[in-house]
C-alpha cells in the first residue's frame, strides 16, 4: 500500500480492486478427508484452502482472508477388472472337547463382487453349516471402515460401522442361510493415494460364537476386503436415465446420508466438511424428499442408510435400495461411460468448489477495501 516500498507485490491505491487469478493445482494432492471419534471430535483431517493476504510495507495494516476448497480424488474401480468377479469364501472350525471330536462348524461368506461406488447396493450371502454337537450362539455379519493412522514408528487402528446385522441361534445338526443387501452410502475411496500417514479399507465381516468346553465360547471370523471407488465397473452399473449424481456425505453415528447443493457449499465460510460422489436413482430421490420433505435435493436433505437400526426399519430401507440393479443385470458399456459423464455433471454443479486434479485449479477474486 505504500508507493515508496521497494519489496515485490502489488501497489494499491485508494478504491475498489478485483484481481482475478488461478493456478494448477499439483496432481500429488491428497483427497479432503476427515475422520471423527465417537465423540464427534475430529481425529484425522486432511484440509485444503485458498488464502489472500493484503498488508502495507511497514506491516502495521493488514488483512486476509480464507476459503476452504475441496480436493477429490478419482478411482475408478476400472483399473481392476476382478473387481467384478464373484467371490466367496470358506472356512471352517474344529470344536473339541479334552480329546474327544465335537464336530465341525463350516461357513461360506459370498459377495455378488468386491468393487462398489457410493449409492451401488451389495448383496452378502451367508451359509453356515453347523455339523457338531454344540450350539451356535450367535452370527453377526458387519461392513466397517477401517482407518489407519501413522506417525513414526506410531500406528493407530480405528473402525468404524457403517452396517451391522445378527443372525439367530444354530442347532446341532442345523444349517442357517443369511441374505442382506447393503446400500453404500457416500464414502471416501478406499486408500489415501498420496498422502503417507492415512491409509483407509472396507470390509464385511462375519462372526461366529459356537458353545465350546467348559462354558467357553469359540469364535470362526471370516472377512472379505471390498473396494469403494468413484468411477462405477463398466459392466455393473445403472441405466443412465436413471442416475441422479450428486455430491453427499455419510453420518457414522446416525446413519443419515446429508446431500450438498453448490449453493450450500459456496456460500461456506468456516471449515467444510468432505463430501463424495453419490449415485442415486430417481426414485430414490423422490423417496428420500417423501421422507424427508426437503425436496432431496438441499443441503439439508437427507437419505437413509442401511446402518445399524430396527429389524423393521432396515426391510424399509432395504425395499428402497433395491432400486439399484446388481451386475447379474448389467447393461453396456456405455452405461458407465455415461455414469461417469453424470459424475462429471455433479462436478460441475459444484462448481468452483469441488475440483479433480485435472481440473485447472481455483478462479477467484481478492477485493481491496
Amino acid at each position: 500500500l505504500d508507493d515508496n516500498s521497494e519489496s515485490p507485490g502489488f501497489v494499491i491505491g485508494p478504491g475498489f480492486h478485483q484481481f482475478p487469478f488461478q493456478f494448477q493445482l499439483p496432481e500429488q494432492l491428497p483427497s479432503s478427508f476427515e475422520y471423527y471419534s465417537e465423540t464427534g471430535r475430529i481425529k484425522a483431517r486432511v484440509s485444503f484452502s485458498v488464502k489472500a493476504e493484503v498488508e502495507n510495507s511497514r506491516r502495521t495494516a493488514s488483512h486476509s482472508r480464507e476459503r476452504p476448497i475441496l480436493i477429490i480424488n478419482f478411482y475408478d474401480l476400472n483399473v481392476h477388472r476382478h473387481l467384478i468377479d464373484r467371490v466367496c469364501l470358506k472356512k471352517e472350525i474344529a470344536l473339541a472337547c479334552l480329546c474327544i471330536s465335537k464336530g465341525r462348524i463350516v461357513c461360506e461368506l459370498s459377495l455378488s463382487k468386491t468393487g462398489y461406488v457410493p449409492g451401488e447396493t451389495m448383496d452378502i450371502s451367508v451359509h453356515l453349516f453347523n455339523s457338531s454337537t454344540s450350539c451356535v450362539k450367535s452370527t453377526h455379519i458387519t461392513f466397517q471402515q477401517r482407518v489407519f493412522l501413522s506417525a513414526g514408528l506410531h500406528r493407530k487402528v480405528a473402525s468404524a460401522l457403517i452396517f451391522s446385522i445378527s443372525g439367530q441361534r444354530v442347532k446341532p445338526g442345523a444349517s442357517g442361510y443369511y441374505h442382506d443387501v447393503i446400500h453404500i452410502p457416500p464414502l471416501p475411496p478406499s486408500g489415501m493415494p498420496h498422502c503417507e500417514i492415512i491409509d483407509i479399507e472396507y470390509l464385511v465381516q462375519v462372526q461366529i460364537e459356537a458353545a465350546g468346553a467348559f462354558r467357553q465360547t469359540q469364535m470362526l471370523e471370516l472377512s472379505l476386503p471390498v473396494i469403494i471407488g468413484n468411477v462405477p465397473l463398466r459392466d455393473s452399473f445403472i441405466d443412465n436415465k436413471q442416475v441422479v449424481p450428486c455430491y453427499a456425505h455419510f453420518d457414522f453415528n446416525t446413519g443419515d446420508i446429508v446431500e450438498h447443493n453448490a449453493g450450500d457449499l459456496e456460500s461456506a465460510s468456516g471449515p467444510v466438511r468432505p463430501v463424495y460422489t453419490y449415485y442415486k436413482t430417481e426414485r430414490k430421490a423422490l423417496l428420500g424428499s417423501a421422507h424427508d420433505g426437503s425436496g432431496g435435493g438441499g443441503g439439508g436433505g437427507r437419505a437413509d442408510c442401511l446402518a445399524d437400526m430396527s429389524p423393521e426399519r432396515r426391510r424399509l430401507l432395504k425395499q428402497r435400495s433395491c432400486d439399484v440393479p446388481q451386475s447379474a443385470h448389467s447393461t453396456t458399456a456405455s452405461t458407465a461411460a455415461a455414469a461417469v459423464a453424470a459424475a462429471a455433471a455433479a462436478a460441475a454443479a459444484i462448481g468452483r468448489f469441488a475440483v479433480s486434479h485435472n481440473d485447472l485449479g481455483r478462479n477467484g477474486t481478492i477485493t481491496a477495501i
